[in-house]
């Protein structure tokens, strides 16, 4: 076909996963510098592409708003879409880009939703990275350029916002700031509050590190259990917004994390992150380098990689331990020089 002028490119959800996204994003607009660019995505998780340079236009799908509902349908039947690419593959993001009319709709071979596309990428079942695993839905629009690494965009004025945010709590930016996020979505997930405790205790102890704790939704009594432990003087840590999160990711000098969003938006803001793994697969969901200062820490067992959300053993979260996480934390310190 001829240059597209309109491209639409869906992925509904989650944090991560539309993190992992913007590489292909880049991508499409080197390809097609003159084209625009829109993004179809759920609430809230759409409002980490606000203020991205490779995306025009954001289109927010709200499941509990049927009059927005409305609002969005009427968008996509209406504006003319000449290329639509279906990175999530669900019946509902299937039937949207069946809706755009788009000459060339690219999607997964899903059994079912396979008929709503153009063009269908097969799973070798080979794994690659989420990254690469998004980048080949690029490859019936012909060359593909070498993703770049995920990145997110602030405001000048939410970075000012960040600055006032740990003035006013109270952090004391003399020292560095080290954040500490204990919670995940699953709890298999979760590397051990005691463990998260005595490493944010070793941490202000030996390296005289200012701790900021972070937590999303629902992590409130996980966050008083870790803190409950710590032997120094906590400031309480508060449920940000997305946009609000990412502001204050960025200010950090290095980011601990369990395998969960706010893992992907630290990196995609530029802070070293230490990942801690246990049952997922970091080779799909850590593609980050230790040349940007990022770190993985994971142990392959005989039970690795069950992707379980609940587990009564844990084994692989207990061959973690703190003393090994401190000193990962403090090889991404020495490596980028950030207590000199």
């Amino acid at each position: 076909m001829k240059t597209p002028l309109h491209i639409l490119v869906s992925r509904l959800r989650f944090m991560g996963d539309i993190i992992l996204t913007t590489p292909l994003l880049h991508a499409l607009r080197m390809m097609y510098p003159e084209a625009v660019i829109s993004y179809l995505a759920e609430e809230p998780y759409i409002s980490l592409l606000r203020n991205h340079p490779d995306v025009h236009r954001l289109l927010p799908l709200n499941k509990r708003d049927k009059w927005l509902q409305a609002r969005l349908l009427g968008t996509i039947l209406t504006q003319r879409i000449d290329v639509a690419i279906d990175l999530f593959g669900n019946p509902r993001s299937a039937m949207l880009t069946l809706m755009t009319g788009a000459k060339i709709r690219i999607g997964g071979n899903y059994r079912g939703r396979r008929l709503c596309y153009t063009h269908r990428i097969e799973d070798d079942g080979v794994q690659l990275s989420a990254i690469d695993y998004h980048m080949r839905y690029l490859q019936p629009l012909g060359n593909v350029p070498t993703p770049e690494k995920p990145y997110l965009v602030l405001s000048p004025r939410e970075k000012e916002w960040a600055n006032k945010y740990l003035d006013y709590k109270g952090y004391d930016t003399d020292k560095k700031l080290i954040g500490i996020h204990p919670g995940a979505t699953w709890p298999a997930k979760r590397w051990f509050p005691e463990r998260f405790a005595e490493l944010a205790n070793m941490l202000a102890a030996e390296k005289n590190a200012q701790i900021v704790f972070t937590m999303g939704p629902g992590e409130e009594e996980l966050l008083k259990q870790v803190i409950s432990l710590c032997k120094f003087e906590v400031i309480q840590p508060e449920v940000l917004s997305l946009r609000k999160m990412m502001a204050l990711l960025h200010n950090l000098n290095v980011f601990v994390t369990n395998d969960c969003g706010p893992m992907h938006i630290a990196p995609a803001m530029g802070t070293p992150t230490v990942g801690i793994f246990g049952p997922g697969e970091p080779g799909i969901w850590f593609p980050y380098s230790p040349a940007n200062g990022h770190r993985l820490i994971y142990h392959s067992l005989d039970c690795s990689r069950c992707h379980q959300d609940h587990c009564n053993k844990l084994n692989c979260m207990q061959a973690i331990s703190t003393k090994e996480v401190f000193n990962v934390v403090c090889d991404t310190i020495n490596s980028r020089d950030i207590f000199r």
